[in-house]
């Protein structure tokens, strides 16, 4: 009954809402127009700049600056020869995680093995994380290789200790690292 009896009542309030939320709107627009003005003006600085003048404020232009960029056959070679060098740089390292050894000076289930898809021999270094103690090192392992099992270098007491094992790859022919990635691993002493 009150509807009919005051028809616009409720549209008036409607028509309020909408034009708050209208203005509320059009001062947001303006205020980000005048954000981006703002900038854009902060970023004009000085544009008469002459690019043979090296003594006053502005831009000193390289002489060695000729126009031009890359060229497609240039891009390509780029990204082949970019593609290259991440591939030689990759390193899939695989071991077992959790080793076992009877007691300190027994050997344990290290599982070490350099995938026939790597492209260099590596060097894998065990530290004790708590410590920075490093307790394994082995020689350089040829790609294709493992190694099942060895002590460590330490002899450990009974417990379990988080370690780091690190995977250098090895340059062939000078014995220099060229790259590393590492796994966390938690070695087990029995006894």
């Amino acid at each position: 009954m009150n509807q009919s009896k005051y028809p616009n009542k409720g549209s008036k309030k409607n028509d309020n809402a909408k034009f708050k939320k209208t203005i509320g709107i059009v001062i947001g627009v303006l205020l980000v127009i005048a954000i981006i003005l703002g900038l854009l003006r902060g970023c004009d600085g000085n544009t008469n700049v002459d690019p043979s003048d090296t003594t006053g404020p502005g831009i000193v232009y390289d002489d060695g600056a000729v126009e031009g960029g890359w060229d497609e056959a240039d891009t390509d070679k780029i990204v082949e020869n970019l593609n290259e060098k991440v591939e030689e740089g990759m390193i899939n390292i695989s071991m077992n995680t959790s080793p076992n050894f009877a007691n300190g000076t027994s050997a344990g289930n290290l599982m070490i093995v350099n995938e026939s898809i790597n492209r260099y021999p590596q060097v894998v270094e065990i530290t004790r994380n708590n410590t920075n103690e490093v307790v394994y090192k082995s020689g350089a392992i040829p790609v294709g290789s493992k190694i099942e099992t060895a002590k460590l270098s330490v002899d450990l007491d009974a417990g379990t200790y988080e370690c780091t094992a690190m995977f250098y790859n090895v340059d062939p022919n000078t014995g220099n690292y060229l790259g590393c990635a590492g796994a966390i691993i938690n070695i087990t002493v029995l006894e």
